[in-house]
């Protein structure tokens, strides 16, 4: 656990890993609960609450189960 405290330049800037849904708003980690399709070899992401596109990443496989 890390115990030196943030800098007021931390405050509210969410971690790299989080992906938003530019039209409803959803945030969650990448890792989250984004509902994921593949369809030819790549990982496209889909918001859960509006089913918005919102990223299309490289070859599935890489991004399964390390």
């Amino acid at each position: 656990m890390s115990t030196h405290p943030r800098s007021n330049e931390d405050e509210g800037t969410p971690p790299k890993a989080v992906l938003f849904c530019p039209d409803c708003g959803h945030e969650s980690a990448a890792t989250g609960d984004w509902v994921v399709d593949e369809r030819e070899g790549r990982a496209v992401y889909q918001c859960p609450d509006c089913g918005a596109e919102i990223a299309t990443r490289g070859n599935a496989r890489r991004l399964c189960c390390a």
